[in-house]
């Protein structure tokens, strides 16, 4: 439905006699107001890949058919906002391969012709059997394993990215590279992750065919389907998304009204001419880059006094033949015809000419007669398949399908059940005959433990008549014992058929759980009150080894229990159920017989020689650690600390654990008064020393250098000198010095051979600096001077990891616009770092990672150690130690801070 405008001029004499002009698609002053066009391509992506290359081979392409594209990548970069402006403002015709704008009161075309005009491209006509060539060619012998070898998948960013590590050195193939991310990422692109396609890699094998190829009229169907596909409803929408290379519709106005271009901005992000999510392999699109203003667009289209040219004229440097532009399947339009009669006249446009178009309430109800005619359509589609049917025959229908089914699986059912009852009578059976069997067994080992216990008794005490004059002992009898033992065995052994289940082995089973670790030992003869390893508990500490002695003579014992239970017959039995190594018998470490007068005996070392000779070594899953009361009681030496360091995983180590209490409370009363420490060349007091206890606001640089100088003697000595986990710990003053160069760093034009200043150049290596040099480097940054996080550079893998421990503050292109800088001179700063000397280096362009995993604490105040312990962490124990960072431990680490900083001075 065609709405008229409230005020309409009369026709003159002279434009009824040239014939109607074709309508707007919306009237003037009901154009839909949209956010912005999306694109699939990047505008940067031009000059990330020609920054890629180098002078020679930007030479070559500039001499082909894509050399206009290297002229595109210096102008202003797509506009979103413009282009939606420019969409509204459209003529309805029907014309398949051309477009009519109202611009400043006057028509402005774009079709092949202009397309070819402003790219450069070739957009003649296709060659004939083209695709058939192209299939011929892959079956016989492809050409894609000579670009990309046995790789099935290409993406763009990684040729970009083989372009900027100079992965290959042949020119040659370096252009194909450049020219098929060309193709993929800017002429046709379908989506934000472009792959090479093989047809491509296939048609780029003859250079110059490729070249020769109509790529242009290629990408301009592509980008005039996507256009032309949208009516008014869908030109509606805030959003509109575009595909193929649609920043030729802003060359083409810019062409036509060169007033555009007047008023340009500058923007840092990809927000405003890309898509949000953008292939960034090279850091240069965090630049600032030119667009056109949107606002000034649209002064200079209501004003109507800027001069236009609604039919660009060709390149005089490019020959164009625009008989080979056409198309032959173009449709006939007179009103078109018309418009183009009156620019060749030389007619002046004027706003009241162009009539017609739809309001917002228009097209408001075609949106609205669009869904109830989709409605109607589903609706029409199901109800003639449901005529003449009734519900119940529907039923009856299924049912007759499924009752064959339904009695299959009653009888499969009713089987099961049937098993499953045999399966349970015979489980209940098997289990009480194996209950009944355990039974038997308990206890007859039980008694001819019992036996055995008592004949070695009466063996002791028989040798020990001889040798002194105490009077005998009395041996029961083995039929009074063994009564004694059946009464208390038999209460201990239906618990333990009660409680059958804990148990998880079978009976007989010759499988040993990890905490028995049973040790053998040979029975030597050992003189009564004396036990392996008793006498050296009394003057110095017991190790673990003489702790294993002393449970492995636990035999003995029960001799006392043998006494105790002729006393007391119903005590605890002389055994013990599932006894492990690990259990001890409290009160019975030192056994002593009374009045055994001293005799000569085996010696201690000899029946500690006799133990060792028979035992095995424990197999364990746990964790090496230290004992706690070794580290408090003695001096050990490093290796021992290194495990100390490994169990606790503190960063900030304090050798005597013990003392921590203490030294701070000495600390607190230290800082009462006024001093001065000098830490490794920065000058401390007691404020900076709170400030680090307390972390009251944000941390300042200067206490940030001091927590780097204290990392660098606590955690440097702990890590390799080479290797890929090499680490150095860089100050705050690195980056302030990346942020004063940088200025310089992007006016000069030969930056591989740009003079950094000493303070920067002497932290990596150069060329021929024979000096070992860490591969990777910590150091602090602090985002909008609100919050600091800690940044990992690995210069062998060419990826800076930024530690945050509140990833929530900023977004991760936040981050990246913050740390443009330092993306874009360590390339040139680190380019020797893990390189042999005397290699050619290459420029690398470094990735970013921000780990979200990693422990979060959303204090600001505590930032600034969330980072030194972050960086510290990730240096020492890898990333999935940094998870585990609680709020307890960084108070630990604060106050361990505070003390080994002011030790500087004097010792605690």
């Amino acid at each position: 439905m065609v709405s008229a405008r409230l005020v309409d001029f009369p026709d003159s004499p002279e434009d009824r006699n040239m014939g109607p002009i074709p309508d707007m698609m919306f009237a003037a002053g009901e154009e839909p107001v949209g956010v912005r066009v999306l694109t699939y391509h990047s505008s940067s992506a031009l000059k990330r890949i020609f920054n890629a290359l180098d002078e020679e081979e930007v030479d070559i392409i500039r001499r082909s058919s894509f050399g206009k594209l290297i002229d595109i990548a210096d102008k202003p970069v797509f506009s979103g906002r413009f282009a939606r402006y420019l969409l509204s403002r459209q003529l309805k015709t029907k014309k398949k391969h051309e477009i009519w704008f109202r611009f400043a009161g006057k028509p402005v075309r774009f079709s092949l012709t202009e397309f070819a005009n402003v790219t450069g491209l070739p957009c003649g006509k296709y060659p004939r059997k083209s695709k058939m060539k192209l299939k011929k060619t892959i079956s016989e012998k492809p050409y894609w394993p000579s670009l990309f070898g046995k790789v099935e998948v290409v993406t763009v960013s990684s040729v970009i990215k083989m372009l900027y590590r100079k992965t290959v050195k042949d020119k040659e193939i370096r252009i194909k590279y450049a020219c098929l991310a060309l193709l993929e990422s800017v002429l046709l692109p379908t989506s934000l992750k472009m792959k090479i396609a093989r047809e491509h890699v296939e048609a780029i094998e003859d250079l110059e065919e490729f070249f020769s190829y109509p790529w242009g009229r290629l990408a301009f169907e592509m980008l005039m389907g996507s256009i032309k596909e949208r009516d008014e409803v869908a030109l509606s929408q805030n959003t509109i998304a575009v595909k193929g290379f649609a920043l030729a519709l802003q060359l083409v106005l810019v062409e036509a009204v060169p007033s555009l271009t007047e008023v340009v901005e500058e923007i840092c992000s990809s927000s405003e001419s890309d898509s949000d999510e953008i292939d960034g392999n090279g850091r240069d699109i965090f630049t600032k880059k030119k667009t056109l203003n949107p606002a000034h667009a649209r002064n200079v289209d209501k004003r109507c006094i800027a001069h236009v040219n609604s039919l660009i004229n060709g390149d005089s440097s490019r020959s164009i033949d625009e008989a080979n532009l056409g198309w032959s399947d173009e449709e006939e339009d007179s009103k078109v015809d018309n418009l183009v009669a009156r620019i060749n006249a030389n007619h002046q446009f004027t706003s009241s000419l162009f009539r017609g178009g739809l309001t917002q309430t228009d097209v408001e109800r075609m949106r609205q007669s669009c869904k109830s005619t989709s409605k109607s359509r589903k609706a029409t589609y199901v109800h003639p398949h449901g005529q003449n049917i009734e519900a119940g025959n529907i039923v009856g229908l299924v049912m007759d399908k499924i009752k064959p089914q339904l009695a299959y699986m009653e009888n499969k059912i009713n089987l099961s059940g049937g098993r499953v009852d045999g399966m349970e009578g015979k489980v209940v059976l098997q289990v009480k005959e194996m209950l009944l069997n355990f039974k038997d067994e308990m206890i007859l080992s039980v008694t001819e433990k019992v036996r055995a216990m008592i004949k070695e008794e009466g063996s002791v005490h028989r040798r020990a008549s001889h040798m002194t004059t105490a009077p005998p002992i009395e041996v029961p009898s083995p039929a009074t014992v063994i009564a004694g033992v059946d009464d208390a065995n038999a209460i201990t052994i239906n618990n333990v058929l009660r409680n059958l289940s804990e148990y998880s082995t079978p009976p007989r089973s010759n499988r040993v759980s990890q905490d028995e670790n049973k040790t053998p030992s040979k029975k030597d003869p050992i003189a009564p009150g004396f036990v392996g390893g008793s006498l050296e508990t009394e003057t110095c500490a017991q190790s673990a080894n003489s702790q294993n002695r002393g449970r492995q003579n636990a035999f003995q014992t029960s001799l006392e229990r043998n006494k105790r239970q002729r006393e007391d017959p119903t005590g605890e039995p002389s055994f013990s159920l599932g006894l492990t190594q690990e259990e001890q018998i409290p009160g019975e470490e030192h056994i002593f017989v009374a009045d055994v007068p001293e005799r000569d005996c085996i010696s201690l070392s000899k029946v500690d020689d006799n133990i060792e000779e028979g035992q095995v070594s424990r197999k364990s899953k746990r964790q090496k650690t230290v004992p706690s009361n070794l580290v408090d009681d003695y001096h050990c030496g490093h290796h021992i600390m290194s495990r100390v360091r490994e169990a606790q995983k503190h960063i900030f180590v304090i050798d005597d654990q013990s003392d921590i209490t203490r030294k701070y409370a000495q600390l607190s009363v230290k800082l009462r008064d006024k001093f001065v420490i000098n830490v490794a060349g920065v000058a401390v007091y007691g404020n900076d020393i709170q400030l680090i206890l307390q972390r009251p606001r944000l941390m300042s640089a200067k206490v940030m250098d001091i927590l780097i100088r204290v990392a660098r003697v606590a955690v440097c000595p702990h890590l390799p000198p080479e290797g890929p986990r090499s680490a150095a710990f860089l100050d705050t003053k690195f980056v302030s010095s990346i942020n004063k160069t940088f200025p310089k760093f992007l006016k000069s034009r030969n930056k591989e051979a740009y003079m950094f200043p000493k303070g920067l150049k002497d932290i990596f290596p150069s060329k021929d600096d024979p000096k070992v040099h860490p591969i990777r480097y910590y150091f602090p940054f602090n985002v909008g001077k609100k919050h600091w996080v800690g940044i990992c550079f690995d210069a062998r893998t060419g990826v800076l990891t930024v530690l945050d421990c509140n990833v929530t503050l900023h977004k991760d292109s936040s981050i990246e616009k913050y740390i443009n800088s330092i993306l874009q001179m360590l390339p040139y700063l680190a380019r020797y770092v893990g390189e042999i000397v005397g290699t050619e280096p290459v420029i690398q362009c470094y990735d970013v990672a921000r780990p979200k995993s990693v422990a979060q604490n959303k204090n600001p105040a505590d930032s600034g150690l969330m980072a030194m312990l972050l960086m510290a962490t990730h240096a020492i124990y890898g990333l999935e130690a940094c998870k585990s960072l609680t709020h307890e431990m960084v108070e630990e680490e604060g106050r361990r801070a505070a003390i080994l900083a002011y030790e500087f001075k004097e010792k605690l």
